[in-house]
């Protein structure tokens, strides 16, 4: 993966656009859907329609949620958008996009706003693990995401420090 990655005043924009061996309802589905989303990404509650709110559980305390969001917009099953406030953090802008193309879907997520260069490779092991999860790979519990974001946080470091 080769995100784009700008810079504005302090706040950066990532965008991956990636290419998944599926059909759109099931991208759709694996990215919106609570239990979907709990194989490869984290657990979800609230309601992820549009004006809907929704949070995610701390893997270290399951009560506390790290983010919580409202969906700002939402046209299924091409595009959602939802504002996305991480726990110490001001608040951020997410989309999502989805289309059918030759061999599967593309999906464009861009995330605006962040200050944190953590979200590079955060958002890169999470759709890593999208991939497995739709090829019916096992995508291994929070070591194996912590391990693939450790293998990736230089490589982030350096691309965010040349900006």
């Amino acid at each position: 993966m080769n995100p784009i990655i700008e810079r504005t005043g302090d706040r950066y924009r990532l965008v991956y656009d990636e290419t998944y061996a599926t059909d759109l309802d099931d991208l759709w589905q694996a990215v919106t859907d609570q239990a979907r989303l709990a194989r490869w990404m984290a657990l979800y509650s609230g309601d992820l329609r549009l004006g809907g709110t929704w949070q995610v559980a701390s893997d270290d305390d399951p009560g506390t949620p790290w983010a919580t969001g409202t969906v700002t917009a939402c046209d299924p099953p091409h595009s959602f958008t939802t504002t996305w406030h991480a726990t110490g953090e001001e608040p951020t802008d997410l989309v999502v996009r989805l289309e059918p193309v030759d061999g599967g879907t593309r999906l464009v997520l861009a995330h605006t706003g962040i200050r944190s260069i953590f979200y590079g490779a955060g958002w890169q092991t999470y759709l890593e693990r999208l991939t497995d999860d739709l090829a019916g790979r096992e995508v291994g519990g929070e070591d194996a995401w912590q391990a693939r974001f450790a293998a990736l946080k230089p490589v982030y470091d350096e691309r965010f420090g040349a900006i």
